[in-house]
């Protein structure tokens, strides 16, 4: 009777452990390959610049193929490209091109709606169709950000060892010449850069303005920490640069060095709306201090029948300030006689080599008061590469007979930010196991998973 009774009881408990032991081993299973497509998904967001980079590639229908997260389980991640987001809407879009001088033209090519009245008798007409915020239709006029006081070196400051051949300059006042035309790769941190001198790139030189989209040589992060001997000060704000050109300030970008051909890149202006004194350098890639010092007072521009310019302010805020309050000092790159101008180009580029060469600008280039240069020797056009694609302003524009193998001047409604779907799922075993993410990555690298 006893082992009656215990078969009774026995038999059935232990059927009763041998299916909950089953069944927690198919829970576990199941919840180790959930975490493993999970964990997929986190290693493919690791490196989120180069997620960006590799799943634009993709279409709706086209997925694109992610690097394998080496996990014990094996798993496959694919993503395609569900939405684009442009940098604005295009109902407000400013001005792609617009010249200020009488008599000037908008150069060939331009990518965009141009500005009808460049050029026009009246040289304050086109005033009345400015903006000191980017707005649909208009020129924008944008108002100066405060800048640094301070002196970084004009050569830049190396990098450790550990981090690689890379020389970084810091935000701030840069009042003699900068000459960049080494082969070692150099980073400009993040900021406001304001130049009384030439700033030339030249050689073989290799230069990333500003932390974002395009990875330099280093980080904002890194250069601030890790610069040998850089400035207490490091003056970074924000994402991307603004290069502010007064006095003789100007940008010049050829290969007149001997060397294996330059390559610029600029990242985009972001500031955060907290920061009130450089939020007026948001967007802009360039800009020069306009207006002219008449007997110890700073003045409009103004040329009889050929340039009016108003004097440039600084914004902080709500406060406005004029310029040479806040210790800039107006361009003297002014072009006095048009159609031959009689000065320098405020941005001058100049290609004569047979080496591949590569300027390129996001973010808006405003120099109402200044000429811009694009030439190329004849027959060199091959690797040239001139691309200014957030708008441009300035008092003339010329250019040479023979243009850049690609040339992009005006505005170009960049996409700023994708949403991808990402899909992980196991690929041996059971039980099947797929994670499904909507995931919007800004081309800078920042992301959300929806």
């Amino acid at each position: 009777m006893f082992i009656t009774l215990a078969t009774m009881i026995v038999v059935p408990m232990l059927g009763y452990a041998v299916t909950v032991g089953k069944s927690s081993r198919i829970a576990n299973a199941k919840s180790n390959r959930a975490e493993a497509v999970k964990g997929a998904l986190r290693v493919a967001l690791a490196d989120s610049a180069s997620f960006y980079d590799t799943c634009a590639l993709s279409g709706l229908t086209i997925p694109k193929s992610l690097a394998s997260a080496n996990l014990n389980i094996p798993v496959t991640t694919t993503c395609t490209t569900t939405k684009n987001t442009t940098e604005n809407v295009d109902s407000d879009l400013r001005v792609a091109m617009a010249t200020t001088q009488v008599g000037s033209t908008v150069p060939a090519g331009t990518v965009g709606t141009p500005f009808a009245g460049s050029g026009n008798a009246d040289p304050q007409a086109w005033l009345a169709q400015t903006s000191t915020v980017s707005t649909g239709g208009k020129v924008l006029l944008p108002y100066l950000a405060a800048h640094a006081l301070s002196h970084p070196s004009t050569t830049g400051y190396a990098m450790p060892s550990w981090v690689g051949a890379c020389t970084v300059f810091f935000p701030g006042t840069y009042d003699t010449p900068v000459v960049v035309s080494g082969s070692t790769p150099v980073f400009f941190a993040s900021g406001v850069y304001y130049f009384e001198s030439s700033l030339t790139i030249t050689g073989s030189a290799k230069v990333v303005i500003g932390g974002g989209a395009t990875d330099g040589c280093t980080s904002d992060q890194e250069a601030a920490f890790q610069a040998i001997n850089a400035p207490k000060n490091h003056n970074i704000t924000g994402f991307g640069a603004t290069l502010v050109f007064g006095a003789a300030g100007r940008l010049v970008v050829n290969d007149a060095t001997a060397g294996t051909g330059v390559n610029v890149q600029f990242n985009t202006r972001l500031v955060d709306v907290s920061d009130v004194s450089s939020q007026a350098s948001k967007g802009v890639s360039i800009v020069s201090v306009n207006g002219v010092m008449n007997s110890g007072n700073y003045e409009e521009t103004n040329l009889s029948n050929q340039l009016r310019v108003p004097k440039s302010q600084v914004q902080s805020g709500s406060t406005l300030t004029d310029a040479n309050l806040q210790t800039y000092l107006p361009s003297t790159l002014v072009p006095s006689v048009f159609p031959a101008p009689q000065t320098n180009a405020i941005i001058d580029v100049s290609f004569t080599g047979n080496n591949a060469n590569t300027l390129y600008i996001p973010g808006y280039v405003a120099v109402p008061q200044g000429r811009v240069n694009i030439s190329v020797a004849a027959g060199k056009a091959t690797g040239k590469s001139v691309s200014m694609l957030g708008g441009v302003l300035a008092a003339m524009f010329t250019q040479s007979a023979t243009p850049p193998a690609t040339q992009q001047l005006g505005i170009v409604n960049r996409v700023v930010q994708k949403t991808f779907k990402v899909v992980s799922v196991t690929t041996t075993g059971l039980p099947k196991v797929t994670s499904t993410a909507l995931v919007q990555v800004n081309d800078y690298g920042e992301f959300v998973i929806n």
